[in-house]
């Protein structure tokens, strides 16, 4: 049985929804906390109260999520903005590097050119090793950008072996929680900065991204571009010809936030916060682990490890087919998302072993 009811969603009973790391599903929630910023819109400046406290629970929740406090976390327009922030807040030198795998999402890889480090992209194959990063990793190393969970193949990076790779080297690690944020563990102490997406695994929507940044160890990190949220609000307008730095980590929001998206973003942190994420990553595991062994047994070429700690909700095999596969079986009421010839099928607290059942019996009617 699923972790948080399918009638909680919007049309999810009438499908079979696999495809969370693409875009999630909308809870009845979302609806409502939607409805509700409208609300508070039209009602002057009691509303714009409630955006900010809103906004305030939004980071206190996804702190919550990383081990953090609320004040270590921002909510910039999307995942790529908190990288934006990460590149322009190093003091870059001459000859300096950057390690990432070649397999990593586009935004993790062409970032780094503005800062004008030499990028240094490992791994032949879709899926990297800790001991490959390692060998790329020397003294001019300022930093390894890796995604928690592989949007590609679903393999789940060990942070506790990056983090000694990285102490050792001096360098920062630089984590994409966009698919692991929300439903898998996420260790905020062993990272430098953490950026993540909200509309796949958060239950939440496009127009708002996480940024966190490690106080402890990154406590000097400033803003490049500054506006009137950056900074501690001056009362006299007489007397804003200098300006201090906000202490926290809103500091780089500068304006006003895309709050109908935080609105949205915060009802789905609720719901998983109910349902609370060791119970979730229990279930999306045991569940894809029951996916995965299914697909092997129809000899796909699985891209997703077999250990549970390896992996999180991201079920992949390759395949040149993987566009037709998609749309066939969305034509018969299953969701996944196909491209980078492979298919991903994605498990979520919404999902149980019917679904499961149900994309291997229609995977194996039309493969075998």
């Amino acid at each position: 049985m699923s972790l948080i009811e399918k009638s909680e969603f919007l049309g999810v009973e009438n499908f079979t929804h696999l495809a969370a790391g693409g875009e999630a599903p909308v809870l009845l929630d979302n609806l409502t906390a939607v409805n509700r910023f409208i609300l508070d819109k039209g009602i002057g400046m009691p509303g714009r109260e409630r955006m900010f406290a809103t906004a305030s629970k939004t980071r206190e929740r996804l702190a919550s999520l990383l081990g953090a406090t609320a004040a270590e976390v921002a909510l910039l327009w999307n995942a790529t903005a908190g990288l934006h922030a990460v590149v322009t807040g190093m003091r870059w030198r001459p000859g300096d590097n950057i390690v990432a795998a070649a397999s990593e999402f586009p935004s993790l890889l062409s970032i780094w050119h503005a800062s004008g480090a030499e990028v240094r992209l490992v791994g032949a194959n879709a899926g990297v090793s800790v001991d490959e990063i390692a060998s790329a990793v020397d003294a001019r190393t300022r930093a390894i950008a890796v995604s928690h969970v592989s949007y590609l193949t679903g393999a789940r990076s060990d942070l506790a072996a990056l983090r000694e790779i990285a102490d050792r080297h001096g360098a920062r690690l630089i984590v994409d929680a966009s698919h692991s944020l929300g439903v898998v563990s996420v260790d905020g102490s062993l990272c430098d900065a953490i950026v993540s997406c909200a509309y796949k695994w958060l239950l939440g929507a496009h127009g708002v991204g996480i940024f966190f940044v490690n106080a402890k160890r990154w406590p000097d990190i400033e803003p490049t571009a500054i506006g009137w949220n950056s900074v501690v609000f001056e009362e006299d307008w007489s007397r804003r010809n200098t300006f201090e730095l906000r202490p926290t980590l809103e500091k780089f929001e500068g304006g006003n936030l895309s709050y109908m998206s935080v609105y949205y973003l915060e009802s789905g942190l609720a719901r998983l916060e109910r349902a609370g994420i060791p119970a979730i990553e229990h279930h999306v595991l045991e569940l894809g682990g029951e996916l995965r062994s299914g697909l092997a047994r129809l000899n796909l070429d699985l891209l997703t490890p077999e250990k549970p700690e390896q992996r999180a909700g991201n079920i992949c095999f390759a395949t040149d087919r993987c566009e037709a596969l998609e749309a066939h079986l969305r034509a018969n009421g299953i969701l996944t998302w196909g491209d980078d010839r492979r298919l991903r099928l994605s498990v979520h607290a919404y999902n149980d072993g019917a679904d499961v059942e149900r994309v291997l019996h229609e995977l194996g009617r039309i493969l075998t």
